[in-house]
């Protein structure tokens, strides 16, 4: 996939990468902070709600701890000990039942709370049973179903359930414990019955809107305040007992489905109060909150879209400008229409490109003026082929000249001479055949032997499948020129050696001599120097083929001197400067 900063404008791709950036910003942070917000919601509730729940249980726990007290001074009043003693008669039952009521009367009275007390004895007394205090037979014990959980302890609070009162049928919470006598027997049972309502009140508080349940150890109902469900309330507890992650057997909070359910239940206190709130309550302050990060963000976000295209039009607007200028730019333009008050990195781009135009106009004047001078040239070239034209045939005249006067060895050299310029001209090619080449040496050679009265003999060792490949013209000559000038001076005779070998791809040419050789500080050594034709020689190859393939002498004293002189077999015609041509020889 192509990166949309290639493909696209800059001006579109800046505009909805940054309002896209900050966009996606802006909505992570309403994120971020409603999920802060109501974690910190719900701590905050939590924390609020186990205060409270922890108050009203201390409170339900003094008033179960009085209950208890209460009971306990009950079964050992004096009266009713007194009366589990024995049968009477009439009058003294009738006196002390008189004064278990007077006195039970006074505790139901002092504590509002008590709906009423029950009394199971094995001889209980015949009197009337509307009043709070009512006495039943054993046999009534055994057949109430609630009171089975005194089976195996002595005392214990019941399950919620309703009797019959004076105010008529209504929900009590009862404490049961057994009544013993002097001597330790169990003769009966005491039952105080709460009205359930007196939980409820203890459960309210001045925030009205609360949903409270409050629940046995066996997760009965006790007493529940608001508008709260009974069996979902039971089932939440159910299923949040079976959770790992949550301990009924201390205060905690945990959110359940779409509830938010907060617990408590104090030391040595079987019953659990459980507050429940709707989930949607908890994060409604919440959602508030996110209304309005959202609200800003879109107000952000119009404003960061507005400043945007404006950020975005006022950084592209020079590039545009370039742009502009570049599409309509003429050599013949005399001034730029580029804006000159920017003072920042547009302003050095601006001086730039006016820079470069201004290097463009003088390098197309430059062209201009070379393309003249080389007209100039071309028609000189073409008035300088006249030349060679009146030499060849100076030349021959002077040949036949020679010839006439019996000149035979100035009649040789001037041979010589008119195909040594033949092969010098060339056509103007840069490049020609090795044979050509060795035509243009041998010629030289020739005119030196007539010269020195062959003091010096010589011999051309060359395949005739290297005869097609291609050399720099006048490569050889200036070496041989150098060998007679410089290695066979003062020497009677002398041999020049003339060989050519492929290695690699590539010609390497000898050149070697029988004469005074090196000087001795250069035993054996390789020597990039030489004369003026010699470096000619080695800035031609450097400039045709490159730094691999120069010139090198190797030369020892008083024994002679070789030149070694690489070119590539597959040589490049033409020029040297343009339309050159790659061909292979041999």
């Amino acid at each position: 996939m192509k990166s949309p900063f290639k493909r696209y404008p800059i001006r579109n791709v800046f505009f909805l990468a940054f309002a896209g950036f900050v966009t996606l910003l802006l909505i992570t942070i309403v994120i971020v902070s409603y999920q802060v917000s109501i974690s910190q919601m719900q701590n905050n509730t939590s924390h609020y709600q186990q205060k409270l729940l922890r108050e009203m249980n201390e409170q339900i726990s003094i008033q179960k701890k009085a209950i208890e007290q209460v009971s306990l001074a009950m079964t050992r009043n004096s009266d009713l000990q007194e009366y589990l003693q024995g049968k009477k008669d009439d009058y003294s039952s009738y006196k002390s039942i008189s004064s278990i009521n007077s006195s039970f009367f006074d505790l139901v009275f002092s504590m509002p709370m008590i709906d009423s007390i029950h009394l199971y004895l094995k001889d209980p007394p015949l009197r009337d049973q509307e009043g709070p205090i009512r006495y039943y037979s054993i046999d009534q014990y055994n057949r109430t179903g609630w009171l089975n959980r005194l089976d195996h302890a002595d005392f214990s609070w019941l399950e919620k359930h309703r009797i019959q009162s004076p105010q008529g049928t209504i929900s009590v919470i009862s404490f049961a414990r057994k009544v013993y006598s002097l001597n330790g027997k169990a003769e009966g049972v005491l039952v105080v019955n709460i009205k359930s309502s007196s939980f409820g009140k203890m459960l309210e508080d001045e925030n009205g809107n609360v949903n409270r349940i409050l629940v046995d150890s066996s997760q009965l109902p006790i007493a529940s305040i608001g508008k709260i469900d009974i069996e979902d309330a039971l089932g939440t507890i159910g299923d949040i007992e079976k959770n790992e992650d949550a301990d009924l057997n201390s205060d905690g909070f945990m959110r359940y489905e779409d509830k938010f359910v907060v617990w408590s239940k104090l030391f040595n206190n079987d019953w659990l109060l459980v507050e429940i709130t709707p989930w949607k309550e908890i994060a409604k302050n919440s959602l508030e909150l996110a209304g309005i990060l959202f609200l800003i963000g879109l107000i952000a976000i119009l404003l960061v879209v507005l400043l945007t295209f404006y950020l975005t039009k006022q950084f592209t607007k020079p590039f545009k400008a370039l742009l502009e200028n570049m599409d309509e730019f003429s050599i013949s333009e005399k001034k730029l229409q580029l804006p000159n008050d920017y003072q920042n990195e547009f302003g050095t781009l601006f001086t730039g490109y006016k820079k470069m135009i201004l290097r463009i106009k003088k390098l197309y004047e430059d062209l201009e003026v070379e393309f003249n001078e080389k007209r100039r040239a071309e028609v000189a070239a073409l008035q300088a082929n006249i030349n060679p034209h009146f030499l060849y045939n100076t030349l021959d005249q002077l040949n036949w000249m020679a010839i006439a006067e019996g000149q035979v060895q100035i009649s040789r050299v001037l041979e010589l001479m008119g195909k040594m310029f033949r092969v010098g001209l060339s056509n103007g090619e840069n490049f020609i055949h090795l044979k050509d080449e060795l035509i243009h040496l041998e010629s030289y050679l020739q005119i030196q032997q007539i010269r020195l009265d062959h003091r010096f003999d010589y011999r051309i060792d060359i395949p005739d499948s290297f005869l097609q490949c291609y050399i720099p013209k006048m490569t050889l000559q200036p070496f041989v020129e150098n060998a007679l000038i410089h290695g066979l001076h003062n020497k009677d005779s002398g041999f020049i050696l003339i060989k050519v070998y492929e290695v690699q791809n590539n010609l390497l040419i000898t050149i070697k001599d029988n004469g005074a050789g090196l000087k001795k500080n250069h035993p054996i050594k390789k020597v990039n120097t030489g004369g003026y034709g010699i470096r000619n020689v080695r800035d031609r190859l450097f400039a045709y083929f490159g730094p691999s393939y120069t010139v090198t002498l190797y030369g020892e004293e008083n024994i002679g001197t070789t030149a070694l002189i690489k070119i590539p077999k597959q040589v490049i015609l033409g020029d040297g400067d343009s339309n050159v041509e790659s061909r292979n020889c041999g």
